[in-house]
């Protein structure tokens, strides 16, 4: 009898672990690589952002300004099927020009779709900032 495939839930702490860690490493290819070829990324100070190679240069920018992320802290985690979806809060630092970091929190929603191999992707991924 073949394993049954990991749930969304079970998957996420995982997955919010893997990204937070590729992300402060600077491995922008590697957490662009938790999103679907297709996906779209809604940030709050920019157009959509469609597609893993427009998402991974985006990821680029910020990481090369010496951003770093903590672990999001999800709200809620749902599934059904092959559909994923968290909501929760998330914290972002960025040095500012005099080197101290400032500290961005917001909200996010997160859709993600189990994959032919059984891996889950983010599908739409729409961020919210709490800063005005």
């Amino acid at each position: 009898m073949e394993p049954k495939p990991e749930t969304f839930e079970q998957a996420f702490p995982r997955l919010n672990a893997a990204v937070t860690e590729a992300f402060n490493r600077g491995d922008v290819k590697t957490c662009a690589g938790f999103y679907s070829e297709d996906a779209i990324l809604f940030l709050s100070d920019r157009p959509p952002i469609r597609g893993r190679a427009a998402i991974e240069a985006a990821l680029g920018e910020y990481a090369s300004a010496g951003a770093k992320l903590s672990p999001v802290e999800p709200m809620a985690i749902k599934s059904s099927g092959d559909m994923g979806v968290c909501a929760g809060t998330y914290v972002f630092e960025v040095p500012s020009e005099n080197g101290a970091l400032i500290e961005y929190r917001g909200k996010f929603v997160t859709v993600f779709m189990r994959q032919p191999d059984g891996s889950w992707k983010a599908v739409i991924d729409s961020l919210l900032s709490d800063t005005t």
